[in-house]
This record gives C-alpha cells, sequence and structure tokens, in this order.
C-alpha cells in the first residue's frame, strides 16, 4: 500500500536538498547515508555505487526510510518505503548524471572505469510532514 507524495514532498525531492536514507544491515542494525534524491514518476530515486554499503543492503531488504531537514522554522520530512526497482547499466548511468546536473550542474565527476551505478526507485508507504513553525 503506498502513499501519494504531497506537493511538498515532491517540491522538496525536486530541488537539490541532501536527503538522508536509512537502510537495514544483515544483522538489523540501521545504516544511514546522505544522499542525492530525485524522482522518477510517484517513486523517489536514488542511486549508488554496486557493491556500496547501501547497494548491498537495499538487495537484502528493501525496506528504507528518508529524511530531510528543513533549516527554515525547523520543519523536515520523513519517509518510509520499499524499494520496487533496481536499474543498472546504462539508465542508472543516465541516472547520476540527471542528479549531478540538478545538484551541481554539470555531469557526475567522480566515475572510475571500474565502477558501475545503480539505481533504486522507491516506493512511499508511509509519509510524514512537520510544516514550518
Amino acid at each position: 500500500m503506498s502513499a501519494e507524495l504531497t506537493e511538498e514532498v515532491v517540491k522538496r525531492l525536486q530541488e537539490a536538498h541532501y536527503w538522508h536514507v536509512a537502510t537495514l544491515n544483515p544483522d538489523g542494525s540501521p545504516q544511514v547515508t546522505p544522499v542525492w534524491a530525485g524522482l522518477r514518476g510517484d517513486r523517489i530515486l536514488v542511486n549508488t555505487v554496486a557493491g556500496r554499503k547501501k547497494d548491498r543492503n537495499l538487495r537484502n531488504d528493501d525496506r528504507v526510510a528518508l529524511s530531510l531537514h528543513i533549516p527554515e522554522g525547523y520543519a523536515n520530512i520523513a519517509i518510509q518505503g520499499r524499494v520496487v526497482e533496481t536499474i543498472e547499466g546504462d539508465q542508472a548511468e543516465r541516472d547520476i548524471d540527471e542528479l549531478s546536473r540538478k545538484y551541481t550542474g554539470k555531469d557526475y565527476a567522480g566515475r572510475t572505469p571500474d565502477m558501475r551505478r545503480v539505481t533504486f526507485l522507491i516506493e512511499p508507504v508511509h509519509i510524514w510532514y512537520r510544516p514550518p513553525m
């Protein structure tokens, strides 16, 4: 059962904010990483390097949480969801370039010859938004 992305959440995902993504390690402990995030339709898009902790954790357990602190008025957004699609290859490479242009204004500059990217599309299950005070 998915949750609908509200106008405020969509706005924040379209902007260049650093989101925190929490995944679960195999022992059940949490792992949190700041990420670039975007949208593809009504799914949240995150991208990482294949083989990194986020990648391994999300392939092992599709549950994920994202949060964003909005400094103005101490507002914040918390999203619980699950990975519904994993994308590799050329599309994942295009995705990191698109995210990089959004956040830096240019294509992704951190590639190495052995690096492979992976995109995860996340279906939101629960969304909590605290508006500015």
